[in-house]
């Protein structure tokens, strides 16, 4: 098997079709068709069916789509490592960061690196955690800096830096900032601004509520985007909301609510995380060493 027919194989999975597949391959349809028939031939298994969609994946098609991707991403990774050591070339490092990490850390970092490897190029994504792990797992990314995931820790490598707690943050004129002691009854009925109820924070948020008995929050304003800039709606109303700790993090005009961690414990720990088994570039092992340094 070739791994240009595995290529066509993850094309007509992506786009659904024949048709729409061979004209993104810059190929015709019958040599597409033949080569998706020649993979079926060696597993002796149908990838796809027709509807009247297109074309979707078999059972056996979806395990196989999977081991395909990893398959290309580890001969992408061979490619880079075998590039890096043929030229020298810094090249790009493509770098994912939760809103929730404190923008010093990560930017102090990275204009250490720039200022050190005056040809190395950063591409950086600043999203919630789930989608930034989605990314790396797709190979879109070589870096993380995220909370430490609890689920998939097989596919993932971790170096850990420094545990973190996340706040219930109003602004500064909020009713519950004149209470020497919040308790998470005093937050019910409270107006918020939280992300999906797919994003684990949220869900552990919902979780610390209903274990007092409480009804979890009903956000007036749900994202499922994460973002520095969202924290300014909350200026001036009465909304609640997550962030993380550091005061020198925290957006102007917002402070942190007195609740003791017996109320609301969200603690965590944050790392560097990449692909297991990835390929990691000296430049992303620099960047790596210079986290680690920031975070101490």
């Amino acid at each position: 098997m070739e791994t240009r027919d595995l290529e066509y194989v993850l094309a007509v999975s992506t786009h659904g079709g024949i048709g729409r597949a061979a004209e993104t391959l810059g190929i015709s349809q019958p040599a597409l068709s033949k080569a998706v028939q020649r993979v079926e031939a060696q597993i002796g298994l149908p990838l796809f069916e027709r509807t009247a969609n297109g074309m979707t994946p078999t059972q056996a098609g979806t395990q196989f789509i999977e081991r395909a991707r990893r398959i290309r991403l580890e001969y992408e990774d061979a490619l880079k490592e075998m590039q890096g050591m043929r030229t020298g070339e810094q090249g790009v490092l493509r770098l994912g960061y939760s809103p929730s990490i404190p923008n010093p850390l990560v930017l102090d970092a990275c204009r250490r690196l720039i200022k050190e490897r005056p040809v190395a190029r950063l591409r950086l994504r600043r999203r919630l955690a789930r989608e930034l792990m989605d990314l790396l797992l797709a190979g879109e990314l070589d870096l993380v800096i995220a909370p430490v995931p609890g689920q998939q820790a097989s596919e993932f490598a971790v170096e850990e830096m420094f545990d973190d707690r996340l706040v219930v943050v109003a602004d500064e004129t909020h009713p519950l900032h004149r209470q020497r002691e919040v308790r998470l009854a005093d937050l019910t009925g409270q107006e918020w601004l939280l992300p999906g109820a797919h994003i684990l924070l949220r869900q552990q948020l919902d979780a610390a509520f209903r274990k007092q008995g409480l009804v979890a929050p009903a956000p007036r304003i749900e994202t499922d985007f994460g973002s520095f800039s969202l924290f300014h709606l909350m200026r001036g109303t009465q909304m609640l909301s997550i962030s993380g700790a550091n005061t020198k993090a925290m957006p102007a005009g917002l402070r942190a609510l007195n609740i003791g961690l017996d109320q609301l414990d969200l603690r965590r720990r944050v790392g560097v995380i990449s692909r297991a088994g990835a390929y990691l570039s000296p430049l992303a092992q620099r960047m790596t060493a210079l986290l680690r340094e920031q975070s101490r």
